[in-house]
């Protein structure tokens, strides 16, 4: 290994040492012979330069070596808070139709985030989430805008590279709180009234000047640095929580301004709205330079403290930056999304390079949808089905450990990536926009006090009023009412599925009741997931087969698990 990395960096090497025997024989030479010598300072200063150059070289092709290899990779990992992840999601404005908390989890986005995210940055890993739980029902032509942009980051690599080296350059540890910047930027009135600042930043341009007049005027420099520390430090407890925002802005515009120069027609209209953003937001960099300063070398970082200090810099500065913010809000909002956007496509256009096979959605009026060969994302060995949706409704039968809740989930994740990354998990997509919502499982709500009837009563009930004249709703039920007698569980599950099949909805629901097939034979086609007890208990196909589940094998399990005899007869 280190006989690779010595092939990898001989030049570096090599400048390295041709700079240190520059500057070593310049000294010793100018020492002992004459100070002509010291022209020895000037290769040594050409040869630090180039060193610093095949540094920047080496570490862009070490950067590189890392992209290319979680290319296409079946998973990235890191750490990611799903809080904080959330934040701009729930910050920025929600249409009617974003995907709600309970679908969100009934299908365990959570996971299958962390499956799809491969983002670079946290603008691009919190518009990732956010573009997850809004799908488009009504513009369309954003969704082509998307599939053409990932599949120009699939196709065209030196542009993917380049638009990934430049997110790279924004430091992932912080950037988590900037959308909150600005979103719902902080209302923190400065300690002291502004001008005071101003007035100790002139005093302290104007000091030094007194130096030439007598050396005595030093004390009057030294006591305005202590007035400025004393405000410095003070002030700076009460703000200093914010730093990582402003600094994560200043990334941010860094980086646009390196995107607004790659030229390729696949990322449509983002560029230009980076461009346009750009043009409102050039100041910035230039008001919070000493704000958050941070710094490798020690005695830089103590050098540029000291001026941050005297001059009242980074006080001045943050105070400027919330102000620009307010004043600037919708063009940093759009440069924000916009970067964002482009990260999360990168994204996704490398998880679709880890899958067997996908498709793109075809979305066309008729009611209905249509899934062949659909897997699941988060199993590793999935067994693929396929189904098809449209005036009847679907009802699903089994027994458990079948397959039923991850059918559903399956449908249901795919509707939602076809209308979110255009990214489906199957063979073929066929179906018009639908408003997705869900009822597929939870417990008890003990720390509410509501038992798990009256929560699944309130989760059927948000669906059906959900229900629209005007967009299509696919609705998804796991075991309706399960948590009360099955003699009203019945009842009210087929009064509740006949209620919604004929109004605007698409309708898949899963049971143990039986009997359901039989009272919903006109309006719902019935399929099932079978199983067998063999020698090594029950055995599975997971394979969606049409017609209501015709086998009894719960008794059969109990024999074979060693239940007494006289229970299971």
């Amino acid at each position: 290994m280190d006989l690779i990395k010595w092939k990898q960096n001989w030049l570096f090497y090599l400048l390295l040492l041709l700079t240190a025997g520059c500057v070593y024989f310049a000294v010793l030479l100018a020492n002992h012979l004459s100070p002509r010598y010291l022209w020895l300072l000037a290769p040594g200063a050409v040869g630090a330069f180039l060193s610093y150059l095949e540094y920047k070289r080496l570490q862009n092709r070490k950067l590189l070596a890392r992209l290319r290899s979680q290319w296409g990779a079946p998973q990235v990992k890191k750490e990611r808070d799903m809080e904080a992840v959330a934040s701009l999601f729930a910050q920025a404005d929600q249409p009617a139709t974003a995907v709600d908390d309970r679908t969100w989890q009934d299908l365990t986005m959570d996971a299958i985030f962390a499956r799809l995210d491969r983002t670079l940055t946290w603008p691009g890993m919190q518009t990732l989430y956010r573009l997850l739980r809004l799908p488009e029902i009504r513009d369309l032509e954003q969704l082509r805008r998307r599939s053409a942009a990932i599949s120009g980051f699939e196709r065209d690599a030196a542009v993917r590279e380049r638009v990934q080296v430049i997110l790279s350059g924004m430091e992932h540890r912080i950037g988590s709180g900037l959308c909150t910047l600005l979103w719902n930027t902080p209302d923190l009135k400065p300690l002291h009234p502004v001008f005071l600042y101003r007035l100790l930043y002139v005093l302290a341009l104007l000091a030094p000047l007194l130096l030439f007049v007598s050396l005595r005027f030093v004390l009057v420099v030294v006591f305005l640095f202590q007035i400025n520390m004393y405000l410095h430090f003070k002030v700076q407890k009460e703000i200093k929580a914010h730093f990582e925002g402003v600094r994560a802005l200043r990334q941010l515009i860094s980086a646009a301004n390196k995107i607004a120069q790659v030229d390729a027609e696949f990322l449509g209209p983002l560029p230009e709205v980076i461009r346009d953003a750009l043009q409102k937001v050039k100041g910035y960099s230039r008001i919070v330079r000493h704000v958050g300063l941070e710094s490798t070398d020690p005695l830089t970082y103590m050098l540029e403290q000291y001026v941050a200090i005297f001059f009242l810099a980074e006080v001045r500065g943050f105070y400027k930056a919330l102000e620009f913010i307010s004043e600037n809000r919708e063009a940093l909002q759009q440069l924000f999304l916009a970067v964002g956007e482009l990260d999360a496509l990168q994204s996704i256009a490398s998880y679709r390079a880890s899958l067997d096979y996908y498709c793109e959605p075809e979305f066309g009026a008729a009611r209905g949808l249509e899934l062949k060969e659909a897997f699941h994302p988060l199993l590793a060995e999935p067994v693929p089905n396929s189904i098809t949706v449209a005036e009847r409704g679907i009802l699903i039968t089994g027994s458990n450990m079948s397959g039923k809740s991850t059918f559903l989930r399956t449908v249901g994740v795919n509707v939602l990536l076809a209308q979110t990354i255009t990214t489906c998990l199957a063979a073929s997509y066929r179906g018009c926009p639908l408003r997705l919502i869900t009822s597929i499982g939870r417990a008890d709500n003990v720390i509410e006090g509501k038992s798990y009837y009256l929560e699944e009563a309130l989760s059927v009930l948000r669906i059906i009023e959900a229900l629209s004249d005007e967009l299509t709703t696919l609705a998804i039920f796991d075991e309706l009412y399960r948590g009360t007698n099955s003699e009203e569980r019945i009842f009210a599950a087929q009064r509740v599925l006949q209620y919604l099949v004929r109004r605007n909805a698409l309708v898949l629901a899963a049971t143990h009741d039986l009997e359901l097939c039989d009272l919903l034979a006109e309006e719902y086609t019935s399929h099932h997931f079978s199983e067998r007890v063999g020698d090594l208990g029950l055995e599975f196909d997971y394979k969606l087969k049409a017609g209501p589940a015709t086998s009894r094998n719960a008794i059969a399990l109990l024999r074979y698990l060693g239940y007494p005899q006289e229970v299971t007869d």
